[in-house]
């Protein structure tokens, strides 16, 4: 078989791999029976003579190739006519791609092939006087000569029903809550998911991993936690926006660090604003598109608390932001100024800017 992996997930690519890697048989003849390349270090002769061989010893052989493609694919842009050496080469390997041997799995792991150009469209050559038509990736994949497998890491909307069935196939016990909340901290990034899930299945023990576990063992928990802070300050309450500066404080987390992160998070609430804007009657999962954010969560949150505020007064907040900054790096205290500018936020409302409008 020969599979492309194309802008694939990391982690779901490794995963893949290593099912192919096992399907070759006993681990101590592994190394006689798989091949690797990294981009430019290999040619088409080298790739197909390796996948012409024969497994030793063992049923299956594997010929894994990363980012040679890409490669092949800038020395072909490079090139002023398809007479040249890449075009040969890249018409070598197109055509070998059909006649693999069957005992053999030939992987090609891609990212950012370009698909206007030659090596996913196909192309014609001059061999011999006779011109000849090179079938594309596209081509070969529609003809199953090519098997194309779409490894991409689920939707946002998607990802808690991914956590639930990777704990399960782990046999890991996690109550819904917690499977939520550690869909929300990952940002989608699959493999912080599995490393986490080890992690809480360790301090768990027997006993399913709850939604408390989470926030305690989570790194992430943190930024998710500093949404508790900007809710309270964007409805001015002091005591709920006291209580969140304190549980941000017992991560050990630096006074210019929570600043950092509380605005970071009004950057998001102007971007989301605007965005609301624009995009009138849109809900989070789209709106994360448009800010590139990989969490719909965030977004969430922002779109509840922009409503909170006029556009002069994030501005001002900004403002406010960089002054405390600035008072921490000159002298000031930065607990005692992180205090005071959490009392403040939350004792009125920002001062307007007379010079934006709204």
């Amino acid at each position: 078989m020969v599979y492309l992996f194309l802008d694939c997930d990391e982690y779901l690519a490794t995963q893949r791999i290593r099912e192919l890697k096992a399907a070759v048989g006993d681990a101590d003849l592994a190394d006689l029976n798989i091949a690797e390349w990294e981009g430019g270090a290999t040619n088409a002769s080298e790739i197909l003579g390796q996948a012409s061989m024969m497994p030793f010893l063992a049923m299956r052989r594997l010929v894994l190739v990363r980012g040679y493609l890409a490669n092949l694919e800038k020395r072909m842009a490079a090139c002023k006519n398809t007479e040249s050496a890449a075009y040969s080469e890249a018409a070598q390997l197109l055509n070998g791609l059909s006649v693999v041997n069957e005992s053999c799995d030939l992987l090609l792991v891609e990212s950012g092939l370009d698909k206007r150009r030659a090596i996913w469209k196909g192309f014609r050559v001059k061999q011999q006087d006779v011109e000849r038509e090179i079938p594309g990736l596209q081509a070969l994949i529609a003809a199953k000569a090519v098997i194309q497998e779409e490894l991409a890491a689920p939707e946002a909307k998607e990802l808690p029903t991914w956590v639930q069935r990777r704990a399960r196939e782990r046999k890991i016990a996690i109550d819904g809550r917690a499977v939520q909340l550690l869909a929300t901290y990952s940002s989608g990034n699959l493999r912080q998911i599995d490393n986490e899930l080890e992690k809480l299945s360790l301090y768990a023990g027997q006993r399913p991993i709850t939604a408390e576990d989470v926030t305690l063992m989570v790194s992430d928990a943190s930024e998710a936690l500093v949404w508790n802070l900007t809710d309270a300050l964007s409805q001015r309450n002091g005591a709920k926006a006291m209580q969140a500066l304190q549980a941000l404080r017992r991560g050990d987390n630096h006074p210019i660090y929570l600043l950092s992160m509380i605005a970071r998070q009004y950057r998001l609430i102007i971007k989301v604003k605007e965005a609301m804007r624009l995009h009138s009657g849109a809900n989070e999962y789209d709106l994360a598109k448009v800010v590139h954010e990989k969490s719909p969560f965030p977004v969430k949150k922002a779109m509840a608390q922009a409503a909170g505020y006029s556009f002069p007064e994030l501005v001002d907040l900004m403002d406010r932001f960089l002054v405390a900054d600035n008072a921490m790096k000159t002298g000031a205290d930065p607990e005692t100024e992180i205090d005071l500018l959490v009392a403040e936020l939350t004792q009125k409302a920002p001062s307007r800017n007379t010079r934006h409008s709204t």
